[in-house]
């Protein structure tokens, strides 16, 4: 007793309430406190579409994460966003559903969890505890001063609550589990074939039914397998963001993309490029390594959902 009486803390005491209102222990928990006005909903990601109904229309930031990697979202109808991440393949890793929303509705908006997707992903990238998945980056919103200072007052909020709710994006008393997970798999890291040339500006076209999408947040990339390795098509997106942690020979690759001129801007948007040619890489691992700027592995290209073209006849 005497050590929390004796810790001389510069942070006051505090208290987060955890309501089970579905009973059990790994289901759906919603961590509170008396004095704040959020909470942070939790639960397995394999129940969004039992869930999704409590949330609609209900504005809010949210996590999907698992140990190695998170994605953090903002929507302003958080039941029906998780439903379409429910059946998006490029979702398929998380494992728990963090959701930060007002305690009553009308304490948290729209700019709200805007402003926290934003502070949020700063966060947990300084933090470099799991790889982040980003679609587009963030917005940065223009707020006056006190608008700011209150927001600011929900980060600090948020991030104590969702520690609490067993959220390790943020804040951990452990070591990242990541690269454990990573040294497992031969296919996450680069190896002697992915050292290869690679060949810029090549012909040809994918064979019937081979050609393969990339599953990374909404970056837009289609490529198929060739004998010698694997060919990322003309107007395939490449996000311009390089995740600290990558091998170098990714920044080698990008080097040389941009200094073919096989890089062109996108009107309106700055955190990818498009490719103008087609692209062989010796491997289809650093093909998606090198798109993505992420430690990822050959598993991120997958069957395409829509492969051929659908007729309606009148």
């Amino acid at each position: 007793m005497s050590f929390f009486f004796n810790n001389h803390s510069a942070q006051p005491a505090c208290t987060s309430n955890v309501h089970r209102p579905m009973g059990g222990i790994a289901g759906l928990r919603e961590v509170h406190d008396d004095v704040g006005r959020l909470t942070v909903s939790v639960f397995p990601f394999a129940m969004v579409k039992d869930i999704s109904l409590t949330l609609a229309a209900v504005p809010a930031c949210y996590i999907l994460a698992d140990h190695a990697t998170a994605y953090i979202g903002e929507t302003g109808n958080a039941g029906r966003r998780l439903g379409e991440h429910s059946g998006d393949p490029s979702k398929a890793f998380a494992r728990e559903v963090y959701v930060i929303s007002g305690y009553q509705r009308a304490w948290f908006d729209k700019t709200a969890a805007i402003y926290l997707q934003f502070r949020l992903t700063q966060i947990a990238e300084q933090a470099d505890l799991v790889d982040i998945l980003k679609g587009t980056n963030p917005q940065v919103l223009e707020l006056p001063n006190h608008k700011r200072a209150s927001l600011d007052h929900f980060v600090e909020h948020g991030e104590r609550l969702l520690f609490d709710a067993g959220c390790r994006v943020l804040r951990s008393n452990f070591a990242s589990q990541r690269r454990k997970a990573e040294a497992v798999d031969t296919d996450m890291a680069i190896g002697p074939e992915d050292t290869g040339p690679m060949q810029i500006d090549v012909t040809g076209l994918p064979p019937l039914g081979s050609e393969l999408e990339l599953a990374y947040g909404d970056l837009w990339a289609r490529g198929y397998p060739v004998r010698d390795g694997f060919v990322v098509t003309a107007g395939s997106e490449v996000r311009s963001l390089v995740n600290p942690s990558v091998n170098p020979i990714l920044r080698t690759r990008r080097a040389e993309l941009a200094a073919a001129d096989a890089l062109a801007i996108i009107p309106g948007i700055d955190d990818r490029a498009r490719l103008r040619v087609a692209v062989c890489f010796p491997s289809a691992a650093i093909a998606a390594k090198v798109v993505t700027g992420a430690h990822v592995s050959s598993g991120k290209w997958v069957n395409r959902r829509y492969p051929e073209p659908i007729l309606i006849a009148g």
